[in-house]
């Protein structure tokens, strides 16, 4: 069974994740909320749903795409909880000090946005293959000889907030608690894995090197779930959302989404435009009063 912890009791949840590689969030989210998400990513879904029965398609899976920009609700209230912020953080923040400093100077970057989406997973769609997130970055493992989690490790972390109750019977996550101490070629018994299943307001937080995959759905009815992932500041993120997002749109968020979804100087000159902080190119207008 996959361990409970209170969202608000960041170190226990940091606890868990070190263990288990991943824990479920009590509290992480009002009925409302979930409710207002599920709304935004609702038109997206539904165009599918629809062009799929045009076109006599399989339903499938069915994603809403960009949902950091398309849901203020996800992106303002959800992703910049500070209780969400530091145990992302905790486990992907960079430090480091430049070579050519006494000693004195310590640079240290939090997580980006990698990718953002609901996936919507239909009647009969069968489960994914057990897999770990952090292979889009050609990532494998070796066994730790024992010692626990070594803090650094990770390159990525997924939160999923599902938009119903999710069981086994629906396409609960499937999880292998304590993969993430795994050498690659080790897989799974059938008995280590073990089903996500969430209650409306709960979250699923997990380490890109835990073995995981969605479920199998064997209900008559759609499972939607919001899905975040976040890498470490320097790394290349597995989305080029950047593309479909117009300054305009980006304006109206607020400064910390700014930051998160990497328009942001990083240690101390990674991403910079014209020699420019890009959050500022993006702001200049705001700040300007225009």
């Amino acid at each position: 069974m996959a361990r409970r912890v209170a969202f608000e009791d960041i170190v226990a949840v940091i606890q868990s994740i070190k263990e288990d590689g991943g824990v479920i969030l009590t509290n992480f989210s009002s009925n409302e909320d979930v409710e207002r998400v599920n709304a935004d990513a609702a038109p997206y879904i539904q165009k599918i749903v629809d062009d799929c029965a045009l076109q006599s398609l399989p339903r499938e899976t069915s994603r809403c795409y960009r949902l950091f920009g398309r849901s203020r609700t996800a992106r303002e209230s959800w992703l910049q909880q500070p209780a969400f912020l530091e145990i992302l953080n905790h486990f992907l923040r960079t430090k480091t000090v430049p070579y050519n400093d006494n000693g004195s100077t310590v640079i240290e970057t939090d997580a980006i946005l990698s990718a953002a989406a609901t996936l919507d997973i239909g009647p009969g769609v069968k489960a994914q293959d057990l897999h770990r997130d952090d292979f889009i970055w050609q990532r494998t493992h070796t066994a730790n000889g024992g010692e626990g989690y070594q803090m650094g490790s990770d390159f990525s972390m997924g939160l999923l907030v599902p938009g119903v109750n999710t069981t086994k019977a629906n396409g609960a996550t499937l999880f292998v608690p304590g993969s993430h101490l795994w050498d690659h070629s080790r897989r799974p018994k059938v008995e280590d894995v073990v089903a996500a299943e969430m209650t409306v307001g709960e979250a699923f937080l997990f380490l890109g090197s835990t073995v995981h995959a969605g479920g199998a759905n064997t209900t008559s009815q759609s499972r939607p779930m919001h899905s975040f992932f976040y890498c470490r500041s320097w790394m290349r993120p597995e989305e080029n959302q950047h593309l479909w997002w117009t300054k305009d749109e980006v304006q109206q968020w607020s400064l910390a989404a700014q930051k998160q979804a990497g328009y942001v100087l990083d240690n101390p000159f990674l991403g910079h435009c014209d020699e420019t902080n890009p959050v500022d190119v993006v702001r200049v207008d705001i700040d300007s009063g225009r």
